[in-house]
């Protein structure tokens, strides 16, 4: 029984190995891409071997009509030499044209390709057959398996298809052009040696095309890969980052944020001898406001003050930020401070204008802001710990008001 397990296991490991020769598959998801490949591949080969056999036949040609003083050598020779050349320049523009559609034109492809190797094969084994009269060689022959099997690109299965019926009818036909048994026993000897070593090389070819396509698709996969998971990654970190300078609730710029531009702002002003000016804004009667219509009413000013805040700063060097609780700062470079004053005014227009609703103030039955203003050209004698506490105090001035705007 042991015995009979080890024979069956044998003949299925023998019978994979026979598969494995003649058949070299390609991954089913790469499967049309391979094609394609196969047929870009293919068709160059194809344009640039009929581009230079045109160019050879007709030197030939020429060359043969001068030796015989432009009478046409042996008939059998010229038809060969014109059908060869007519067969070239027709698959030179049939390949030029089914390269500019190479996945409409697939089947066309593969079946012109086949056709064109079993073209120059049949031709060769043709010169050679009529070089058994002359010569006794079969170089030519030989020469077409090495190059079809070096050339274009076939499965082995494809060029074994091609190979051996022309194999069995070049040996059927020998022995009518050739009389000597043993040239005849030496060429038989040399084409089918030729034609193994010509198929092993285009099997090896084969498989290394097939498995370099298949690791630089995977190569290709691998790397698409990355750069989905390093584009994910980069997304995740720029709302990382958006959220660590994103104050929660308003959607504006929050404390850290205002304290690194303070800081890189005064120094740029500084080196540049420019004003800098610096708006602490502060909503009126807030607690009460948030004590008496609840948080989520008091979180819903809070957002419409920032965005009013957001919308009146649109310079690209205006700051907008949440300094904390209802409190909010504008860093505002180039701001002169009678233009400073103005535009405080306005924003606090503008937040009256939005009319909500504040029954517990006792400035205005609506939503009020007080404003402190600071205008300064940073030097060597300021600093900016001084700055931003003028501008608090200047909100605490108009706070002691409410409902209006104080620049110191």
């Amino acid at each position: 029984m042991g015995l009979k397990n080890s024979f069956i296991s044998f003949f299925v490991k023998l019978l994979q190995s026979i598969k494995n020769l003649f058949i070299i598959s390609v991954s089913e998801r790469f499967k049309n891409e391979f094609t394609i490949a196969v047929h870009k591949y293919n068709i160059s080969r194809v344009k640039a071997t009929a581009a230079t056999f045109i160019v050879l036949e007709i030197v030939i040609i020429i060359m043969s009509l001068v030796k015989n003083e432009y009478q046409f050598p042996d008939i059998c020779y010229s038809g060969m030499y014109v059908f060869l050349l007519t067969s070239m320049v027709i698959y030179l523009l049939v390949f030029i044209k089914l390269g500019k559609n190479i996945v409409g034109n697939s089947t066309i492809i593969q079946v012109g390709g086949i056709s064109f190797a079993a073209v120059i094969l049949y031709w060769c084994a043709g010169i050679s057959l009529l070089d058994q009269v002359h010569y006794g060689q079969i170089i030519v022959y030989v020469t077409a398996l090495l190059a079809i099997a070096v050339l274009p690109l076939f499965s082995p299965l494809v060029l074994l298809s091609i190979y051996v019926p022309c194999q069995i009818l070049f040996v059927a036909l020998l022995p009518y052009f050739q009389q000597s048994s043993e040239v005849l026993f030496g060429n038989y000897v040399n084409s089918t040696t030729f034609l193994v070593i010509s198929w092993v090389i285009s099997r090896m070819r084969y498989l290394n095309f097939v498995e370099d396509f298949e690791y630089t698709k995977i190569i290709q996969e691998k790397n698409n890969e990355l750069e989905k998971v390093n584009r994910e990654l980069e997304e995740a970190n720029r709302i990382l980052e958006k959220l660590s300078q994103t104050d929660s609730i308003t959607g504006i710029y929050n404390r850290f944020v205002f304290d690194r531009t303070m800081l890189t702002e005064w120094d740029r002003c500084r080196r540049h001898s420019i004003p800098l000016t610096l708006m602490m804004i502060d909503i009126d009667f807030f607690k009460s406001f948030n004590d008496n219509y609840g948080h989520q009413a008091g979180d819903d000013c809070i957002r419409d003050v920032a965005r009013l805040l957001r919308a009146s700063a649109q310079r690209s060097s205006d700051v907008v930020a949440r300094y904390g609780g209802d409190e909010f700062a504008i860093i505002l470079p180039h701001m002169e401070k009678e233009e400073a004053y103005q535009f405080a005014e306005q924003i606090r227009k503008r937040v009256l204008e939005l009319a909500v609703p504040h029954e517990y103030s006792s400035v205005s039955p609506y939503l009020t802001i007080s404003i402190g203003v600071h205008t300064l050209v940073p030097s060597d004698q300021s600093s900016i710990e001084e700055f931003i506490e003028t501008a608090d105090q200047a909100l605490y001035e108009a706070k002691k008001s409410h409902n209006k705007v104080v620049c110191l």
